[in-house]
């Protein structure tokens, strides 16, 4: 198999994982947020924090980072495709830096707040919809590159 076509194999798993990463935070735990007592909060939200770089943060920052990547290295497929993909994951960079991070911070620092979880919630919207363009461009890449067959 050429390199190309296997670095898109292996983009299409990381994008297939942080979609249903995504959706689960989206629908799941983010909501979750709100039912955690006042009292035990900033110590709950740390402890989210630490266990999530590995099956969240780094997985995700791959796929705003590695579609440009993907588009110089990655098998030829129409320009839009790659133009789409890499939008998507530069929406999503743009929506976890200036969005997401500093109401986690805000979480962390000051407490459950009712607000700020809305807030995230609403806010994550964006990325949601970004991660799952990404997902739909990405399956019409491996169709486009291996065949509707």
């Amino acid at each position: 198999m050429e390199t190309a076509n296997l670095f898109l194999l292996l983009w299409a798993a990381l994008a297939f994982w942080v979609l249903g990463q995504i959706w689960l935070v989206q629908i799941v735990i983010y909501p979750l947020f709100a039912e955690v007592g006042a009292a035990d909060y900033i110590r709950y939200h740390r402890s989210y924090t630490r266990r999530i770089p590995l099956p969240v943060i780094l997985p995700g920052f791959a796929s705003f980072l590695l579609p440009a990547l993907l588009a110089v290295y990655g098998p030829a497929v129409p320009l839009w495709m790659s133009a789409a993909n890499i939008m998507a994951g530069l929406a999503g960079l743009l929506v976890t830096v200036l969005l997401e991070i500093p109401r986690h911070a805000r979480l962390e620092k000051g407490g459950r707040n009712d607000a700020i979880i809305s807030e995230l919630i609403r806010y994550n919207w964006p990325r949601t919809v970004s991660i799952s363009l990404q997902a739909v461009v990405t399956f019409l890449m491996l169709r486009h590159v291996f065949g509707a067959a």
